[in-house]
């Protein structure tokens, strides 16, 4: 590529030699121009005086030549101004648009210029609309990294206020009975310092931007159980819950804990903000080869959340979770239903 660059750069005429180009082919119009002018307008003087039986002495006729020349010299001196004054004046002009471009660009409006011709101009051309690619290319990936960076911010925040507000319940829940039995107070403190761990490592990849680590697990069957029986314990004080793993059936495979825990908590959050609590909420987990489906359905409220934005985010950030595991996610919301699909790959142990 270099290589041909400089055989590129060695082809390009200089603009001393165009502009030297333009002076000779106007020199030679212009001269051309008084040859004719100055030839036919002898032929024409001679017949002229021919026909009308004219007789000029010779210093009459020399005074003829003198004025004849100095006309002809005239319209020659003007088609060569006006010749290469119009050949230079397109590259200047050519030159005013590469100097309004460089300003653009100082200006930070980025702009392109036209390559025309094949000079030193051609060559700040190409070089001013390479900056200008370059800026356009360095503003789109700020851009880029901004809204990633925003949208990971957000995702993460949305999901540390998930176990913070289960926390919260507890601790409601706990003030609001009158008696719990030490097995009961047990669990709750289980459940508070598992959502405590949560919120560390959450806070963890938000300060050094960590997106998890992934594990040996030996079954995953099990560990589906543990996550679907503490999805369980946090909702059924206010819901009526349903249970369905038999279809699930999966050994050891790899997987990152934190993340499908913030997968499981958002499904949580979702119930809790969204779901109608007269009707049954369901969670499906079932094993297809290499992959697990969660699968959550709950009854909408019928008054309006003030929330939904709440529910955009949670969605987007099991999405993204997803993604992860190499998978995908499937939500629809029909007559007063909504429903959550969420297939995820599960690496096998090596």
């Amino acid at each position: 590529m270099w290589i041909r660059r400089k055989q590129k750069a060695g082809r390009a005429r200089k603009l001393s030699a165009e502009i030297l180009e333009y002076l000779v082919f106007s020199v030679v119009v212009a001269a051309f121009t008084f040859l004719f002018l100055y030839a036919m307008g002898q032929s024409v003087s001679d017949v002229y005086l021919e026909r009308n039986e004219i007789r000029l002495d010779g210093m009459m006729t020399a005074a003829l030549h003198v004025w004849l020349r100095g006309v002809c010299i005239a319209a020659a001196v003007g088609v060569f101004l006006f010749l290469f004054l119009l050949l230079l004046g397109q590259r200047l002009s050519y030159l005013v648009r590469i100097t309004a471009g460089v300003e653009k660009l100082r200006e930070g409006a980025v702009d392109t210029v036209p390559a025309e011709g094949d000079d030193e101009l051609t060559r700040l051309a190409e070089g001013i609309n390479y900056f200008a690619a370059a800026e356009r290319e360095l503003k789109q990936r700020e851009r880029e990294s901004k809204e990633a960076r925003e949208n990971f911010i957000r995702s993460l925040s949305h999901d540390i206020r998930t176990p913070l507000t289960s926390m919260l319940s507890y601790t409601e829940l706990l003030e609001k009975r009158q008696t719990v039995s030490e097995e009961e107070l047990r669990g709750y403190m289980a459940l508070v310092r598992a959502k405590t761990v949560q919120v560390r490592e959450l806070m963890d990849q938000l300060l050094d931007g960590r997106r998890g680590t992934w594990e040996k697990v030996e079954d995953m069957t099990f560990l589906m159980r543990q996550f679907a029986a503490e999805w369980e314990e946090i909702l059924e004080e206010r819901f009526r819950c349903r249970i369905d793993l038999s279809a699930c059936s999966m050994g050891a495979g790899m997987a990152d804990l934190t993340s499908l825990r913030r997968i499981m908590d958002n499904l949580i959050s979702n119930v809790e903000k969204y779901a109608d609590p007269e009707k049954e909420v369901t969670l499906a987990v079932e094993s297809r080869e290499d992959t697990l489906v969660i699968f959550q359905q709950n009854a909408v409220r019928t008054e309006p959340s003030p929330q939904a934005e709440s529910r955009r985010i949670g969605l987007a950030s099991i999405r993204e979770t997803a993604q992860a595991w190499s998978g995908e996610v499937d939500a629809k919301e029909a007559d007063g239903m909504f429903c959550v699909e969420i297939t995820l790959k599960v690496s096998p142990v090596l």
